[in-house]
């Protein structure tokens, strides 16, 4: 069986194509990325893994690449949603005339019927795939708790932690975890039609900032403000005006639900329980 995991130069990809490494000859590995010629490629071949490209916007690579795959593993692009849209079609539109057995994707918490406002495109790239024909395994990941390593440093530095989320919980995640859980699903069988919510333990924002005060032995403040305010906040940081609106609307999905754990697939995939955000923390923080 060969195996083909798309963005394998990203963190996620890649940590993907690391985890399959130490569970099936690398022979069976592809790594498809963008840039053929960049050091990661390299790394992969120098561990015997082949490497292809696979540009989402060109989908005569996707379909070059796709040959002789019998699954792949397709990494949520981002951007507009009409350009997501497109590349989405491209890669499912190239396994298809690859023959591709099994196409897994990284998807979003409860995407077929979430309103949280990230999930609105993964509905739509899931649909995509359905509509194929072929086999499928949607991976629905929560929050990474490595999205938060940008604002933990400016606490560590002397900010508080400031949020407009309330008491709304989080699902996060350790990303290595969730490399895992896609690499046994992309090796193993009865996957097929099959949705998995992949997330950690349920947190509000208080407690993940309890959880960080214990692993750096500080006392982070937690400043609640609404969601004006905390866009204003982050305007005076210099943040772009798009990306404003996306934290904001982060926060406020974060309040109304969107990202809770409301059940998890993840331990059952893993075989052993998912890293806590603290000993996530503790490993990206020493």
């Amino acid at each position: 069986m060969r195996i083909l995991v798309t963005g394998a130069s990203g963190k996620l990809g890649s940590q993907i194509v690391e985890s399959l490494a130490e569970k099936i000859p690398t022979s069976h590995i592809i790594a498809g990325v963008r840039d053929t010629q960049s050091e990661k490629a390299e790394a992969f071949i120098g561990q015997g893994i082949e490497v292809r490209e696979t540009d989402f916007e060109k989908k005569d690579t996707l379909v070059q690449a796709f040959q002789g795959i019998d699954r792949v593993f397709i990494v949520s692009t981002f951007g507009d949603a009409d350009s997501s849209i497109r590349q989405q079609t491209n890669a499912v539109e190239a396994a298809v005339e690859a023959r591709v057995a099994q196409i897994v994707y990284s998807s979003a918490p409860r995407a077929d019927v979430s309103e949280f406002f990230l999930a609105g495109i993964h509905r739509i790239r899931e649909e995509i795939i359905k509509a194929s024909g072929i086999s499928y395994v949607f991976v629905r990941n929560n929050w990474y708790v490595e999205n938060e390593l940008g604002t933990i440093q400016q606490c560590l530095n002397g900010a508080p932690w400031v949020t407009s989320a309330g008491t709304g919980h989080v699902g996060w995640v350790y990303r290595p975890d969730l490399a895992e859980a896609t690499a046994n699903v992309l090796i193993g069988d009865g996957h097929d039609q099959k949705a998995y919510e992949l997330s950690g333990e349920n947190l509000t924002q208080q407690q993940f900032v309890g959880a960080l005060n214990e692993v750096t032995d500080k006392d982070i403040p937690l400043l609640a403000v609404d969601d004006a305010a905390y866009g204003e906040m982050l305007t005076g940081a210099g943040l772009p005006e798009d990306l404003v609106t996306i934290l904001v609307m982060t926060q406020q999905g974060i309040r109304e639900g969107g990202l809770e754990n409301t059940h998890s697939d993840l331990e059952m995939l893993l075989g052993r329980k998912p890293t806590s955000v603290k000993e996530a923390l503790q490993q990206l923080l020493s």
